[in-house]
């Protein structure tokens, strides 16, 4: 199983580095506000946030997303390629920067905010759609190959 994986690392980390950089950041938002407990109440840029949700909700959250993703992209292939549950990470994420976007967006003067996480947001879109193309030739090679152990 280790060999596995880091073969499989090495084969499709270039291709997947943004998807593991952006889990780590999401990770790493998780981390930010458990050890910050008063993060959102101390920073009025948090503020559209709270209105959302409590700051410990979205350090689980994030917990959560972060890593789920971490996981899916560590087991890449151990069983079978897993683009459907990449894609799902991405799009979970790509609202997870949407919701940063459209609350650090609500201030009055923007932060520098505004200059990462529209891009993130973008980046993890283009996610989804690298996940979405891996799963269709995934699904086409499985289907392929059913179909010519049912013709033997």
């Amino acid at each position: 199983m280790l060999s596995h994986f880091t073969q499989s690392l090495r084969e499709t980390f270039p291709s997947r580095s943004s998807e593991w950089a952006l889990a780590v950041i999401i990770l790493n938002w998780s981390i930010v506000l458990s050890v910050t407990p008063d993060l959102f109440n101390d920073r009025i840029g948090y503020h559209a946030l709270l209105q959302v949700a409590g700051q410990e909700t979205w350090a689980l959250l994030c917990f959560i997303v972060g890593t789920g993703r971490l996981s899916v992209l560590a087991i890449n292939g151990a069983w079978r390629r897993t683009p459907h549950l990449r894609a799902i990470g991405a799009f979970i994420s790509c609202g997870f920067w949407f919701g940063l976007t459209l609350g650090f967006g609500q201030n009055v003067s923007w932060s520098t905010a505004m200059a990462v996480y529209p891009v993130l947001m973008m980046l993890d879109a283009y996610n989804v759609f690298r996940a979405i193309t891996d799963a269709a030739m995934i699904d086409n090679a499985y289907a392929g190959a059913r179909r010519r152990g049912d013709d033997s």
